[in-house]
């Protein structure tokens, strides 16, 4: 029951929240449908063979989606389901996968958890939703109202007036090309960040605790590190349903080439994909050899190298403009002319979010940030400098919308 009044809430704030969207309420209803429908199946089937390969092809159907153009890919740009039959449809499909790989087999009131329309429209994915509510209000409102002001910071302050800069990815030449790409990767970091952020706050002072999706990704020292603060929850998916079962047969290497490279066809089926697939495959891989051999100061230079080139090939899913790209070609410096000519509160977006990252960066191994879960952000000063920067800087015209989300 409680988490019928869970998705009834999350229901209610998603209409309110995208009341400007043209997406019906059918788009609400149809994933818990579809949960419905696949829980009964996997119910009806004893645990083994079948009902393993049926949640692997409920994962892999979001790159089928994909291939077909039924559902758009997660380049960071717009992503939100033309069809209303699919909305959340990559979150929902992994959850339900996940719960069955997992060897849990789930109950009806499981739809209600993974279908919950605040989760679809953002993630994190619904690995877990648990029972907090017996933390008393006040307990839970100071210790999770905090996340909800910083993911509004991230959301709103930082990401929003990035938009700005979009078009950049228009242009070819190589400094262009890494300056659009070291601008996105901050965009894409607070777009998504600050909502999950959000979320976790509000689901928190509900009395409900999910996933924290990111845990300061940038406070790392190497890319192996980077992806245990970068979206978890998918990493969770993709380490129970390919990494656990296929490193008992081959080397970690091979495993980690097919882990990526189901990460890359969960979000989406195109070329730049596979190349990010396989460049983020080759980064980790050399990293553990690296590592093993001791040598400190190169994993953080890949780190940094594997994550500007990463981006720039995840943004981009024109064939031909991403080629022209990688070809990286001179033509001067006219990037940042453009970034010269944008408004105010953009540049300032730009100033305050790669502070951010300095701090998450070269503060990582004080006792503040250690534990990677911004705690430094939830500090009584830095709240007050937040709420202060956000009042003043607010803006209900910038453009607004999730980079992970609804499809």
């Amino acid at each position: 029951m409680k988490l019928i009044m869970l998705w009834l809430v999350g229901s209610v704030l998603y209409l309110v929240s995208f009341s400007n969207s043209d997406f019906p309420v059918i788009g609400i209803i149809s994933p818990l449908i579809f949960c419905f429908i696949s829980i009964y199946i996997f119910r009806t089937i004893p645990p083994g063979i079948s009902r393993t390969l049926i949640a692997y092809s409920l994962f892999l159907s979001t790159s089928v989606l994909s291939f077909f153009n039924i559902i758009t890919p997660l380049t960071g740009s717009v992503s939100e389901s033309t069809n209303i039959l699919f909305f959340g449809f990559s979150f929902y499909s992994a959850s339900l996968a996940y719960l069955v790989i997992k060897n849990v087999t789930p109950s009806f009131s499981d739809s209600f958890k993974v279908a919950n329309p605040l989760l679809l429209s953002t993630g994190p994915i619904a690995l877990f939703i648990k029972n907090y509510s017996y933390r008393r209000l006040h307990l839970r409102v100071n210790y999770f109202l905090p996340f909800i002001l910083v993911g509004f910071f991230l959301f709103h302050i930082v990401a929003a007036p990035l938009t700005a800069t979009f078009e950049l990815i228009k242009m070819t030449d190589a400094i262009s090309s890494i300056v659009f790409a070291v601008i996105f990767e901050l965009f894409v970091y607070a777009n998504f960040c600050g909502l999950s952020l959000m979320l976790y706050g509000l689901f928190g002072i509900f009395g409900y605790k999910i996933p924290l999706n990111f845990k300061q990704p940038f406070s790392s020292s190497n890319i192996i590190e980077f992806w245990r603060g970068w979206h978890l929850t998918l990493s969770a998916v993709l380490k129970l349903l390919f990494y656990a079962p296929i490193r008992k047969i081959f080397s970690s290497s091979v495993t980690l080439i097919v882990l990526f490279l189901a990460s890359a066809m969960w979000h989406g089926i195109t070329l730049n994909f596979f190349i990010w697939g396989c460049l983020h495959a080759l980064v980790f891989i050399s990293t553990i050899f690296l590592l093993k051999k001791n040598i400190p100061i190169v994993p953080m230079i890949i780190l940094i190298l594997g994550i500007i080139l990463g981006r720039l090939i995840f943004a981009d899913s024109d064939v031909d403009r991403l080629l022209q790209k990688l070809l990286f070609t001179y033509e001067g410096f006219g990037a940042f002319d453009t970034i010269l000519s944008l408004p105010i509160t953009t540049k300032l977006s730009l100033m305050m979010g790669f502070g951010l990252i300095a701090i998450e960066f070269f503060f990582r191994n004080t006792n503040m940030l250690r534990k990677r879960n911004y705690k430094h952000l939830r500090t009584p000063i830095s709240l007050t400098v937040i709420l202060l920067i956000t009042i003043f800087l607010i803006d209900s015209g910038n453009f607004t919308y999730a980079v992970y989300g609804q499809r």
